[in-house]
Formats: C-alpha cells, sequence, structure tokens
C-alpha cells in the first residue's frame, strides 16, 4: 500500500477527495474500506482510511473519501493498493490485516515548510558578445551542457524577474534561474530550481513567482525556505484534457494585461479525440476556469499575446494545413486544420491567416514576440517571427484592409545556435532575449540556445512597412533609398502562387491564373510561381517607400517580392518578403 496523508483545513461544506477511477469492474465499499473491481483483469485498487476521517466511498465509478465540515482541521491518511487474483473476500481479509495499523500524524508544519536544498554546487559559464558590425548582432548566454546532474539543457520557456534573473525551463523537465545576464555576460550563474515536470514549453513569470506550461498542466513554484529551490510544485491549472499520442504538446505561457493566462496545444494528427486538440486556451488569473479561444491548429510551436492583447499562434504544414501559417487569432476562430475543428458540421472554410509561408522559408514556425522597447531600433509596435525549424528571426509587416488582416515577413540578417521558439524583451536591457532546441526537425546545430540579440545603433536597412493598393504595393524601409535604383523596375522581382488545402500533407505549387494547374513543387531547390510585372516605381520624397505599380492585383495566398537596391548613402539593401493578399482595396 502507498499512504498520502492529508491535512484538510476547516470548512462549512463537505468535500470529497477523489483516490481512483476505474470504470471496467465492479465497486464496493463497507466504511472505512473501498475498493474497485477489474473483472476483466481480475484487478483491484483498494482504499482505506486512518485518523480523522475513517470512511470511503464508491460515487460514479471512484473511489473518494468524503471529508465532513468540520471547525478544525481534520487529519487522515489514505492508503492506496493495487492487486490482482483472488475475490473481494480474499480482498476484505487482506485489508482486515492491513487497516489495523495505529496511524501517527507526520509533522505537516515541518513537511510544508521547505526541505534542504538538493543542489547546492555552483554551475557557471560565460557568454559570448557578437561583433558590433551590423545594426543587429547576436550575443549568446552559454547553456551549461555540463554540469553535475547531467541534465540535458534543452531551453523551451524563460522570463524575466524583478531584479534582472532570468527562469529557464527545459524540455527535459528542468527548471533554472540564470543570474548574471548583464552587458558583457562574463559570468552567468545558473542555479536549478525544479525538476521532474512533463515536457514543460512554456514559462511566464507573474509577481516574481513563476508559472511552467507542462504536457499536464500549469505548475505554479514556491521556495518555502527561500534557498533557491522550489520546495512546493503546486498544480495552478490542469484542465486541459490530454491524451498518450506523442504530438499532443502544450506550448507557449502568456497573459493578457487582465492576469488570464494562455497557451496552445497541438492535435494528434488526425481526428480530435479530446476537446482541445488543436486548440488555443485560456485560463483564468486564479486558475480556476479554462476555456477554449480558438480551434483549428494542427502542430503548432507558439504563440504570443500582444501589448493590447492581441493573440496570435502558427502552424506548421502537414495535412489540412498546406504551408506553414502565422495567425492573427480571434475568439471564436478556425484556423484551417478540419480534424481539430471541434464542430458537428466539418467547416467548409477557415479564417484566413496574416500569411502563408514556404517551406523552404520557415518549414517549422515558432513563437511570435511584440516589440515593446524603444531601445530596439524602429521597430516598436512591431510583431516579429521565429522559425524553429529554419533557425531565423522576421519582422512581421502588418495591415488591414476592410477588417481583414494581411502581410508578409522580412527575415533580419541573423544566425541562432538552435531553433529559437520563444522570445521576450527584457525589461532592463530593452533587447530580445530568443530561446531554443532542438528535439523536432530543425537545422539547429546545439541541443539548446539562449540568445540575446541586442540593437547597436547601427542604421537598418530593412523594410518596415508593408501595403496592398488596388494597382500595385507600396513598401517603406527604414532608410532612404538611392532613386535611381529604387525608381528601376528591373532592381524588383515579385512572383506569386496559391495552395491546395486539402487533406494531403503540405501542398503543391498551384496557379493563380489558371486555378487547379500545378506549377512547381515548393520543396524543389529552385522554386517559383508565375511571375507578376513590375510595371512602373515610384519614390516617395522622404526616399523610404517605394510604389510598385503592378500588372494585376488579386487575392493570392502566397506572393515572393525580392528586391536588389542601394540605399541612399551606398549600403546594400537587398532581400525577400514573403507576403499573402487576403484583400485588395478599392
Amino acid at each position: 500500500f502507498i499512504d498520502r496523508h492529508f491535512r484538510v483545513g476547516p470548512s462549512k461544506e463537505k468535500r470529497y477527495v477523489k483516490i481512483a477511477s476505474d470504470k471496467r469492474g465492479d465497486a464496493l465499499s463497507r466504511g472505512d474500506t473501498a475498493w474497485l473491481g477489474g473483472s476483466k483483469m481480475d484487478q483491484w485498487i483498494i482504499a482505506f482510511t486512518s485518523g480523522d476521517v475513517k470512511k470511503v466511498e464508491v460515487r460514479h465509478g471512484a473511489l473518494v473519501v468524503p471529508v465532513p465540515a468540520s471547525d478544525k482541521p481534520l487529519e487522515f491518511v489514505v492508503s492506496v493498493g493495487v492487486g490482482r487474483g483472488g475475490n473481494s473476500i480474499r480482498w476484505e481479509k487482506v485489508l482486515d490485516k492491513a487497516s489495523k495499523r495505529n496511524y501517527k500524524a507526520p509533522d505537516f508544519a515541518k513537511l510544508t515548510s521547505g526541505g534542504p536544498a538538493l543542489w547546492t554546487e555552483k554551475v557557471v559559464t560565460k557568454g559570448r558578445r557578437g561583433a558590433d558590425k551590423e545594426a543587429y548582432v547576436v550575443d549568446t548566454i552559454t547553456v551549461p551542457e555540463q554540469n553535475p546532474w547531467n541534465s540535458w539543457i534543452r531551453c523551451s520557456g524563460f522570463d524575466f524577474f524583478s531584479d534582472g534573473r532570468v527562469a529557464l525551463c527545459s524540455v527535459t523537465g528542468d527548471v533554472w534561474i540564470v543570474d548574471g545576464v548583464d552587458d558583457d555576460l562574463s559570468e552567468l550563474n545558473w542555479k536549478r530550481y525544479a525538476t521532474g515536470l512533463f515536457q514543460p514549453l512554456g514559462l511566464k513569470v507573474v509577481d516574481d513567482q513563476i508559472y511552467v506550461l507542462g504536457r499536464d498542466q500549469i505548475t505554479r513554484f514556491k521556495d518555502l525556505n527561500n534557498d533557491g529551490e522550489a520546495d512546493f510544485y503546486e498544480n495552478f491549472n490542469n484542465d486541459v484534457s490530454i491524451s498518450p499520442h506523442y504530438h499532443e504538446f502544450c506550448l507557449n505561457l502568456d497573459t493578457d494585461t487582465e492576469g488570464n493566462f494562455y497557451f496552445i496545444k497541438g492535435g494528434n494528427l488526425r481526428e480530435a479525440k479530446v476537446p482541445h486538440h488543436g486548440c488555443m486556451v485560456r485560463v483564468s488569473a486564479d486558475g480556476k476556469k479554462l476555456d477554449v479561444v480558438a480551434t483549428g491548429h494542427r502542430a503548432p510551436n507558439g504563440m504570443s499575446v500582444g501589448p493590447n492583447n492581441e493573440l496570435t499562434s502558427s502552424d506548421n504544414e502537414g495535412n489540412w494545413v498546406p504551408s506553414s501559417r502565422l495567425n492573427l487569432v480571434k475568439e471564436g476562430g478556425f484556423y484551417g486544420h478540419l480534424y481539430t475543428a471541434h464542430t458537428e458540421v466539418p467547416p467548409a472554410d477557415y479564417d484566413k491567416p496574416l500569411c502563408w509561408l514556404p517551406h523552404q522559408v520557415d518549414n517549422s514556425s515558432g513563437g511570435q514576440v511584440w516589440v515593446t522597447s524603444d531601445k530596439w531600433g524602429p521597430f516598436k509596435g512591431d510583431m516579429l517571427h521565429t522559425s524553429y525549424g529554419k533557425c531565423r528571426l522576421f519582422k512581421v509587416l502588418m495591415e488591414e484592409v476592410d477588417g481583414q488582416v494581411q502581410g508578409g515577413v522580412a527575415q533580419l540578417p541573423l544566425n541562432f545556435d538552435s531553433g529559437v521558439m520563444r522570445g521576450r524583451f527584457s525589461p532592463f536591457d530593452g533587447q530580445l532575449y530568443l530561446a531554443g532546441l532542438r528535439v523536432w526537425q530543425s537545422s539547429g546545430a546545439r541541443f539548446g540556445a539562449f540568445h540575446r540579440v541586442r540593437y547597436t545603433g547601427k542604421k537598418v536597412y530593412l523594410p518596415k512597412e508593408l501595403e496592398v493598393k488596388s494597382n500595385g504595393l507600396q513598401l517603406t524601409f527604414t532608410e532612404p533609398l538611392d532613386r535611381e535604383f529604387a525608381e528601376d523596375p528591373e532592381s524588383y522581382a515579385v512572383d506569386q502562387w496559391d495552395y491546395l488545402w486539402s487533406q494531403n500533407y503540405g501542398s503543391k505549387m498551384y496557379s493563380v491564373k489558371e486555378p487547379g494547374k500545378e506549377i512547381g513543387d515548393k520543396r524543389q531547390q529552385k522554386f517559383g510561381g508565375e511571375p507578376v510585372e513590375v510595371k512602373s516605381v515610384k519614390l516617395s520624397k522622404d526616399g523610404k517607400t517605394v510604389f510598385l505599380h503592378l500588372d494585376k492585383v488579386e487575392e493570392v495566398m502566397q506572393m515572393r517580392i525580392r528586391y536588389n537596391l542601394d540605399a541612399a548613402d551606398g549600403e546594400l539593401v537587398r532581400g525577400e518578403i514573403y507576403n499573402t493578399i487576403n484583400a485588395v482595396p478599392e
């Protein structure tokens, strides 16, 4: 038998403690003892009590301990055992012998005040600053791959404390506290804070308390004796439904301005079997309620909550997801994966994404992060998108036309050690921090990475805005352009294609001019769509905005805009934008 000790505080109402459930067989009880029979396997689950509560009941196929109303705390032990063979008469004899033990209450105050620290050895690494050659550089907060406990640290979520320290979780089950994340990163002190979690893939610090999202629940941690290690792993909310399918991760963790928590859950790659397959969910600030925000995700590895409570998500190509997609999520929205629509009648259409992303650009999307800092160059208020599969960071170009959101992405010229997928701006230095790992398919070199993307103050030569007009595209850059190059149509190349929304895994490229006609495979090394003629180009007076007069502007799932320009100061401005046009203004 396994003994579970309880101390339940005073209450005016009767409560029940659920011990076990089994719907396969008969249920029997006799006062202080009850058992559930598994007649098919001849297996029995038995429980009995000692102490202030001496009763076990069977309610709706479950073993429960009824805790009566009381004006004082009640202390009791529940002994639970599992056995095979025999019958109820035999088990009664076993219980008669076992239940004659004398119950002695443990020292609950001592057990709930925190125990001695378990991981006292010092773990120190030295970070690496990137060379300040460009506007944005990547610094490395070195992960202690070698540590006294052989913990395999694969960074899956992080957040900042009010004193500048960082809490970081690993998908292998750890939480670490990192101190020394300063300008030069010369001494990084890593302290193991907790372990034993179930595939944590999101972390949020609220009022200096750590909340970690695992596959099973949101866990809130408390260090009861202030020794730097968690003593109490509290179940904050475990209402999310799960099954044993390997793909059912719970991902990301963020909060809105009212303190509600948000995360997103993977599906099982086929027809949904549990209520939360493929859903973005919300948990109330007190942890007492979970509800569904949106449905239709297949394999999401990220989301975000913006500064004005904007919700975003991403998804990775597969059945009913023709290519990776980035979504601005609305309440009650359906985002394409038909197997996780959770409707009686399958939807005939889906809420359009902000943009689609080709396989070669982002084959496995991560989360998003909003630029909340005015110390990170010219992008405050904008959104960034991470690619887990390609280890890339993108600037998102977003607009709204007649209530329909749309836009595209432009890659920042940066390289990362692993598949970046979680991002936050530090409230201390105003720089972007990114965490990532390599577990699933990714081009990342390392299994875990923690980076800072630092703005050096140099000029930024990137697109900032993209607007669709009835007869062309308006593209705004962060620096003035050389007029001769900017107004030459040969400096640009535009092509486009559609995808097929179907149960097939991913999609080939399809003609926009002749719907249904295959024009290519996006996985081939040299891929491209139907060319769109750039008839003329006009540069604005300030030299930052170009208007590309196109032969025709129409709704299209995937467009690619390539540009090869010079800035007014002679710097090369070269890159690509991948965008989607959901609506064309009149």
